[in-house]
């Protein structure tokens, strides 16, 4: 059985012309949806934000180098951000050496904020710790030990429960621990029912925490690993585990009585009913095709070039998850980055040798019928663990980390609603094609990750204008800020998109790798804008780390009109998978 590669060519020559036909008037009306208002500077980045109406508190986290804190901003009428404290979290583990991060913090309107914070120690003992602070003083209230490497913490949103992903630890040196895996991968729930104001959270205690990993005890009658991909393929430790002990929480979005984790590396979502005490589902997530630029020397004498054409599978390995509900239904919309364990040789070049399986040996044999090369997936990382069809040693259906996409899921099902597919390549290449497939926000580096996760959809935020649904899609590498109408599931466009490479509304392209984002509405700020908040990874001097836009509603459909829009209309929208 043959699998061909059909290409959907988008060239540089058909680049330029979609470029010289329509991107005055689709740029235009696009960039003009998101607007940069103010930002701010912290020498360690800004990568994730989180903001309180009520107190007016925009928090942020700023680690590395030796330092440890989170800093507090308040927002003005404009948008301007003023520095009020750092919090210094050196304490939480005795001394600043003894910290390897802080991961993620969350602001609360009852006056606190809570910190997760990572040790370097990696023993069995070593567990991670989240801090509760003051957002009047910056004074450290009370830490709690979680599970291990705790990775991100929101809260429900009735604000009963705080919950925190523990992406658990894939090896030590430490001779304390027996086995290379396990510090196992968990879901703490803190019950904070109890809690009114500051005063009330030097009262937590341990007995205030649960924490489920994925052994066989936390699993609902209904939910199985079975089919959950095992990210410990080829690994280079010689001791392996039970399934249950490789399991990585990423990130998490909840209702009130449930909580929605992605498991990036695995390669799927669990739901954990807080009732019960047990996750209820754990949906594999599949692999979806997409039509891709597979290649960074794709060009005329291996130079660089767009080339969307490039058909192959990919895993989501999903990172932000966020959850909306719409006639009852609760969906999930993911940010499809990708990912591999540092331990791990499970990726390799589709051009290492006997890899790809590219030979027809008759008799209905599967082979991959595209071209291994460097203008074909020949560069591209693949998984060594996926798509291999048959009995042959090669892989049939070339499968990448991440897909370049954004998905929505049902939540109840884990069926896959929609996918955006190759929208986001597919936009940069017309309508800001110097970007394309750049890394780390440099330009100079054009089309060097397309062999790798190409833009990296990171960071993602669902929020409502006028009437109107959208999904917020931060692209790590591209460094691109992308606004999806999603109001029509039949018809889902690119609306707005600001890129600080290209814009010259932040003085000098300072805002580089956008990690998260917040949709705040015009009534939740002192704006009184519909704004979006995104933390920033770049860390170097004068870089930016918070930035601050405001967010109009999608123009009239006329601006859309004239010569060719059918064209666009037809690139830059998608259709769900199903319904």
């Amino acid at each position: 059985m043959r699998l061909d590669n059909p290409a959907v060519n988008l060239k540089p020559a058909a680049t330029a012309i979609t470029c010289a036909l329509f991107s005055g008037i689709l740029a235009t009306s696009a960039t003009a949806q998101i607007s940069f208002l103010s930002g701010a500077d912290l020498p360690y980045g800004g990568e994730i934000v989180s903001f309180d109406s009520t107190t007016n508190t925009l928090a942020a986290t700023n680690s590395g180098n030796g330092s440890h804190a989170v800093q507090l901003y308040t927002m003005s009428a404009n948008g301007s951000l003023t520095s009020t404290l750092s919090v210094d979290l050196a304490s939480v583990f005795g001394g600043a050496p003894n910290i390897s991060s802080i991961s993620s913090v969350k602001v609360d309107a009852r006056g606190f904020g809570v910190a997760t914070v990572i040790p370097t120690a990696a023993t069995l003992t070593d567990f991670g710790r989240v801090a509760f602070f003051s957002l009047s003083t910056g004074t450290i209230l009370k830490t709690l030990d979680v599970g291990y490497h705790p990775d991100s913490v929101t809260a429900t949103p009735d604000g009963t429960k705080l919950l925190i992903a523990n992406e658990g630890e894939y090896g030590s040196s430490n001779s304390s621990v027996s086995e290379p895996f396990a510090r196992t991968g968990s879901v703490s729930v803190i019950d904070i029912s109890g809690v009114t104001g500051v005063g009330d959270i030097p009262s937590l205690t341990g007995s205030n925490v649960a924490t489920y990993d994925f052994s066989a005890a936390n699993l609902g009658a209904n939910a199985t690993l079975q089919g959950v991909r095992d990210n410990t393929f080829a690994t280079n430790n010689a001791t392996t585990t039970a399934l249950a002990a490789n399991i990585e929480p990423e990130y998490i979005t909840s209702t009130n009585g449930k909580a929605f984790v992605t498991l990036q590396e695995n390669n799927a979502i669990a739901v954990l009913d807080f009732s019960t005490g047990k996750y209820e589902a754990i949906h594999s997530l599949g692999a979806i095709t997409q039509t891709i630029d597979a290649s960074d020397r794709d060009g005329a004498g291996n130079t660089v070039s767009i080339g969307i054409n490039d058909i192959v599978a990919g895993l989501p390995m999903p990172d932000t998850v966020v959850s909306f509900t719409r006639n009852g239904t609760v969906y999930l919309a993911t940010a499809n980055e990708g990912d591999a364990r540092p331990d791990d040789a499970d990726i390799s070049r589709a051009n290492t040798s006997g890899l790809v399986d590219t030979t027809d040996d008759g008799g209905g044999d599967v082979f991959y019928s595209g071209a291994v090369n460097n203008t074909g997936i020949g560069r591209l990382n693949i998984l060594e663990d996926q798509g291999n069809l048959d009995a042959d040693a090669g892989i049939e259906s070339p499968t990448m980390m991440g897909t370049r996409s954004f998905t929505i899921w049902n939540s109840e099902t884990g069926a896959l609603v929609f996918d955006s597919e190759s929208m986001i390549e597919e936009y940069v290449a017309a309508n800001d094609p110097t970007v394309f497939n750049i890394n780390n926000g440099n330009p100079s580096a054009w089309d060097t990750r397309s062999d790798d996760k190409g833009p990296e959809p990171e960071a993602l935020a669902f929020g409502s204008i006028d009437g109107r649904d959208y999904v917020f899609v931060g692209a790590e590498r591209q460094n691109g800020i992308f606004q999806f109408d999603i109001t029509d599931l039949n018809d889902v466009s690119i609306v707005g998109y600001f890129n600080s490479i290209t814009s010259s509304q932040d003085s000098g392209a300072a805002y580089t790798s956008p990690e998260s984002i917040l949709f705040l509405s015009a009534s939740e700020n002192p704006t009184g804008q519909n704004l979006l908040v995104v933390g920033f990874e770049g860390a170097s001097a004068g870089t930016g780390s918070i930035g601050v836009f405001s967010v109009v509603p999608e123009p009239q459909t006329w601006l859309l009109v004239g010569i060719g829009s059918a064209f666009l209309l037809a690139r830059l929208r998608r259709r769900p998978r199903s319904l």
